[in-house]
């Protein structure tokens, strides 16, 4: 804006510079809205919102994958006219993002559908790099919560190089969210669930190992990871690593700062799915990360279920409710993250029957 000032130009003239700086060659075309290059198109001048202009320029020019996620989800839920006027440049630097980074990380929040995602990353083409034996987590870094003692000692990453040359090609997360996200080496994704659901069924699976007797756990671990897993757990995973050094992040208790950096750093990941709620938006999703177009089955252990036919929740609803405020506050926030990118996925996908990437190497792994 200050250049626009000095060079006497308005802002969206910049704006057109610098996206013809950059080398942005989109083949996605709005029906109404174009930034160029189709005489049939109208051309009318862009809608106002200089107040973002800025930000998307810096991004474009820094490669901050992260800030034009958000910025184009912030755009798609607050200045509709804008997002459409700038559909075309947020739609190229998607497909030439998941054209060019070939790895991915996934937030793992438990019972929330993980183990049905993972299972669809082990027939797709990331299936040969995931171990046998670990649900798609690294064992050093990646235990899950139910390897609660592992906290104190999980051993940081030492650059984002470190990450992307220490794990698979796929790799799940269930443990608390490394940063800084190392995005320019890896597609960001979490599966989300309403969070008193996911807090009882996440109960139920603690009750579960502990009556099974399948996996050690002393009573004092056992009531430590109860308390994590049925309080806030979304916000603890999304922020922990932010707020507490190793020590201190299995007793850190989320407030409402945990929750606001949960909900910035989801509108910064590439792919954010909510399991059986909109079926052609899963497909899409799942298209763009490079595991197919099937739908996503929801995972059920039968162990589990027969243990749950004699289990019910040892508080009432209203308890959990309160217990997980943060977490609705967080889920609500992703829901409609989630419903901005189902349309722009979508639009995208049946822009063409092919897959947009379908000039690539078969290969796909990481996409």
């Amino acid at each position: 804006a200050r250049e626009a000032k000095r060079m006497k130009q308005p802002t969206s003239t910049l704006l057109a510079l610098a996206i013809g700086a950059v080398q942005i060659h989109h083949d996605v075309v709005s029906a109404e809205y174009t930034i160029r290059g189709n005489p049939n198109v109208r051309d009318d001048p862009p809608p106002p919102c200089d107040d973002y202009l800025n930000n998307l320029l810096a991004s474009l020019a820094n490669e901050d994958p992260g800030e034009v996620n958000r910025i184009r989800r912030i755009l798609a839920m607050e200045n509709r006219p804008c997002y459409k006027h700038y559909f075309d440049v947020f739609a190229d630097h998607f497909l030439h993002r998941v054209k060019s980074v070939k790895k991915h990380v996934n937030l793992h929040i438990p019972k929330a559908g993980g183990m049905s995602l993972c299972s669809v990353a082990r027939h797709s083409e990331y299936g040969s790099d995931i171990p046998a034996d670990t649900n798609c987590w690294e064992r050093q870094h990646f235990y899950p919560m139910w390897c609660l003692y592992y906290l104190g000692t999980r051993p940081k990453w030492e650059s984002c190089e470190d990450l992307d040359e220490s794990t698979p090609d796929f790799v799940m997360n269930e443990n608390y969210l490394d940063y800084p996200l190392c995005m320019q080496q890896r597609l960001y994704s979490t599966l989300i669930r309403e969070p008193v659901e996911r807090a009882i069924s996440h109960e139920l699976h603690l009750e579960a190992l502990k009556d099974t007797g399948n996996h050690e756990m002393p009573k004092k671990l056992f009531e430590s990871r109860l308390a994590m897993g049925r309080m806030n757990y979304m916000t603890w995973a999304l922020s922990a690593d932010l707020f507490a050094d190793n020590l201190n992040k299995a007793s850190l208790v989320p407030g409402k700062m945990h929750a606001e950096v949960a909900m910035d750093t989801l509108s910064r990941f590439d792919f954010i799915m909510e399991l059986s709620e909109d079926v052609e938006c899963d497909a899409a999703i799942l298209h763009f990360m490079g595991l197919g177009d099937d739908v996503v089955e929801p995972h059920m252990n039968a162990e589990f279920g027969k243990f749950e036919a004699k289990w019910h929740p040892p508080q009432p609803r209203s308890v959990y409710e309160e217990w997980n405020n943060l977490d609705k506050e967080v889920y609500d926030y992703a829901k409609r993250l989630i419903k901005v990118d189902c349309e722009f996925f979508k639009r995208l996908k049946n822009a063409n029957s092919k897959p947009r990437y379908h000039h690539l190497p078969k290969n796909l792994a990481g996409i």
